[in-house]
């Protein structure tokens, strides 16, 4: 609704001044399109009459380009050129370069290595061969190594001296060897400073066209570098635009209409003979153009703008510029403000608050109903898991219980039996196994109760990890029976603890629980206490039926069960753990749990140990030492 109320606001102001400029317009637009495509003309001329660089240079430095790639009549780009990748198969086959390079990259040898290449020089200088450069090179660079810095640097002065030389890639060896001595010599120095005004007056000069455009980019970043930005070129951006354009490669698609490249927010255009594609950034059309609006009739209260295909006008009207402009856009723009304008403005600011209101008041809303929802479901949840548990496990051992006492009442009954005194005692003792069954089922429930409920209560004390470990495996023994031949306890040193007695314990004993529950009939539990860093650990080790990968990231969850089938023989509501975890948390502690199927698992608690726990030591040792 905002933007439709906006969007009629400027149709009804558009459409008020749009037949008073619409053919102003159209006559502007086609006077741009006659002085861009003007600057086209002739350049293939300049091209044939220059080399290459120069050629490059003067179109940048006085042309409406970022930059340009020069082209030869096959369309194929001359500058900037490629180096020369591959070296002559004759310079491999050499005995006396192999030599050379053994010397240097092998023996390390350099001293006689730069004889070797100082011999190859002659040679080579000699014979008009076409390894000059890499001997010079190679004599330079072992002099350097081998420490003798004074013949170096004079190798290097030499080479300064042969402008025409270039290596096997095309580089001009003599801008090489003045960026060397830079890198040599002391910067202080006179010869310093004559030589980097040397090199900067070499990369700047395109008229011998004696440096590959590549080693002209490297070069002027190199004596940037050395000379903290002191000197600068006018065509140093263009260069590195021109690089960017070669590897788009566009010469073979250019024509003699404005496109778009690749490379975001460049375009490009050819020549009329494609030996010139000018390259321009999206800024430098849109200024071009508006400068090419300078002197056009125009009326007051409006004034150019210019739009790219992509965008969106803002414009008061918009005229295409044609195929020749890749689509761009001249347009009028009213400078002065409008009442229309101004009364749209305010609209669409009130639209604009209206609409960020409903949409924040929706939100919040929406946040706090998803929000209500999570924790209506999360609970009603727990409430199910809850009441179906605590149904099923109840119902087994009261159903125990009643078969029990129901077979002891026909039993007495029937006078005549003579083994009734011993079923009595049998079944007695079963009613006593599962009314304790129940009693740990009740007991699970409870604490998990006031757990959820934040109402459990820790009463802290210092407590010796001696006593836990002793008091939890005496509770288990009176659980289950043959527990001596199956349970190991290692009491460990004595090491002192802040924690709730029959809290600590209740955790443990779940632990050793659960390790019977999950174990065979060969069982083997290990109780264990020690010390793990800054911490007290408490493990149970059993060989049980271990877990999985994912049982153990669930094993901690309330009503998790790892096999249902061994939860329902032998009793188990998937309480135990989490209630373990609970009260480990509570004690400022963490419990971990390592397991594999068919070996076995190991649950440890691990608790801060006392902050009193030396000066109870000292006391401890004094009072046996006064005995």
């Amino acid at each position: 609704m905002m933007r439709e109320a906006v969007r009629n606001e400027r149709l009804a102001t558009g459409q008020r001044l749009r037949e008073a400029y619409q053919a102003q317009l159209q006559s502007a637009s086609q006077s741009v399109q006659d002085r861009w495509a003007s600057q086209f003309q002739q350049l293939d001329d300049l091209v044939d009459t220059n080399n290459p660089a120069q050629s490059f240079a003067t179109l940048v430095t006085q042309g409406p380009f970022d930059s340009v790639l020069i082209c030869n009549e096959q369309g194929d780009i001359i500058y900037p050129a490629q180096p020369i990748l591959d070296r002559p198969v004759l310079a491999e086959q050499n005995p006396a370069w192999e030599e050379a390079e053994r010397l240097e990259f092998s023996l390390n040898k350099f001293r006689e290595a730069a004889e070797a290449y100082s011999r190859l020089a002659g040679e080579e200088k000699a014979g008009g061969g076409r390894q000059l450069a890499r001997a010079l090179q190679g004599y330079a660079r072992c002099l350097l190594k081998s420490g003798d810095r004074t013949a170096a640097i004079k190798a290097l002065q030499s080479q300064r001296e042969l402008p025409q030389l270039r290596d096997e890639q095309g580089r001009s060896v003599a801008a090489t060897a003045e960026l060397r001595l830079l890198e040599i010599l002391d910067r202080d120095s006179d010869l310093w400073s004559e030589i980097a005004e040397q090199l900067a007056q070499r990369l700047g000069d395109y008229q011998d066209d004696l440096l590959l455009a590549s080693q002209r980019r490297f070069l002027m970043e190199q004596l940037q570098r050395l000379t903290n930005g002191k000197f600068s070129w006018p065509t140093q951006a263009a260069e590195k635009l021109a690089a960017d354009g070669v590897d788009v490669d566009h010469s073979s698609s250019a024509g003699p209409h404005l496109q778009q490249a690749s490379l975001p927010e460049l375009w490009f255009q050819a020549s009329p003979d494609r030996q010139v594609v000018g390259l321009f950034r999206t800024a430098t059309i849109r200024d071009r153009l508006l400068t090419l609006t300078a002197g056009l009739p125009l009326s007051s209260g409006v004034t150019f703008a210019v739009s790219s295909p992509r965008e969106t006008s803002e414009n008061l009207m918009d005229q295409s510029l044609g195929t020749i402009l890749g689509g761009w856009r001249l347009g009028l723009a009213v400078t002065e403000r409008d009442p229309f304008d101004e009364t749209s403005q305010h609209r669409k600011a009130v639209h604009a608050w209206i609409a960020l209101l409903v949409i924040a008041v929706t939100c919040v809303l929406a946040w706090l109903l998803a929000n209500a929802l999570h924790r209506r479901l999360r609970l009603a949840k727990l409430k199910n898991d809850l009441v179906a548990t605590v149904s099923h496990e109840l119902k087994t051992p009261l159903a125990s219980i009643r078969l029990l006492v129901d077979t002891l009442l026909e039993a007495d009954q029937n006078a005549s039996n003579k083994y009734g005194h011993v079923n009595v005692r049998e079944y007695l003792e079963l009613i006593a196994q599962e009314n304790a069954r129940l009693t740990r089922l009740i007991d699970n429930f409870l604490t998990f109760s006031r757990m959820e409920r934040g109402m459990q209560r820790f009463d802290f004390e210092s407590l010796d990890v001696r006593q836990v470990i002793f008091e939890a495996a005496e509770v288990f023994r009176e659980h289950r029976d043959d527990v001596e031949e199956c349970l190991g306890v290692d009491e460990g040193q004595q090491a002192w603890i802040s924690a709730d007695r029959d809290a600590l314990v209740t955790a443990v004993v779940n632990l050793l629980e659960n390790a019977w529950k999950y174990s065979g009939d060969q069982k083997r539990i290990v109780l264990a206490a020690g010390r793990e860093g800054d911490r007290i650990a408490i493990s149970v080790r059993d060989n049980g039926i271990g877990l999985s990968a994912r049982s153990v990231s669930r094993v901690f969850e309330r009503f998790y069960q790892v096999d249902q089938r061994v939860a329902r023989t032998q009793g188990g509501c998937g309480l135990g753990l989490s209630i373990v975890r609970a009260i480990v948390q509570a004690h400022g502690g963490e419990v971990r749990v390592e397991s594999q199927l068919e070996t076995g698992s190991t649950f440890t608690i691990l608790l801060p140990r006392h902050p009193e726990n030396s000066a109870i030591l000292q006391q401890q040792a004094a009072v046996e030492g006064k005995r």
